[in-house]
């Protein structure tokens, strides 16, 4: 529960006027701290969907999308009879309701790109 409140309020800061907030990164904290080998697994899953995409929003929904997939595969339970699983499923829904803007671009291929080029009128 304590977790949850804490991407919560990363989510929707209210010294931001509740928005803007950093779920991804607070929830991949949480995640390397309850279990280091997931949230390994995930952050690496993530970030190669992100190099061979360029899209970050699409890294981030599927890492979240994994998560609770692999707390039925890996076998080391940190939290009993099933809550870390339910944990899961509660964040990863909670990640993907808030990008469902970045799930409907990416549907419709309108999704923004990472790009490394620079920009006409960027000093060296």
């Amino acid at each position: 529960m304590a977790a949850i409140g804490v991407v919560v309020g990363h989510t929707f800061p209210v010294f931001f006027g509740f928005r803007g907030g950093k779920g991804i990164a607070t929830s991949l904290g949480i995640l390397l701290l309850l279990n280091p080998e997931i949230g390994l697994v995930c952050l690496i899953f993530a970030l190669s969907l992100m190099a061979v995409t360029r899209m970050v929003s699409l890294g981030s929904i599927s890492a979240a999308v994994l998560f609770p997939i692999l707390t039925i595969f890996i076998d080391e339970h940190y939290l009993v009879d099933g809550n870390y699983f339910i944990f899961g499923i509660i964040m990863a829904g909670f990640i993907i309701f808030n990008h469902r803007t970045n799930v409907k671009r990416i549907l419709n291929g309108t999704e923004n790109k990472l790009s490394f080029k620079k920009k006409e009128g960027e000093n060296k």
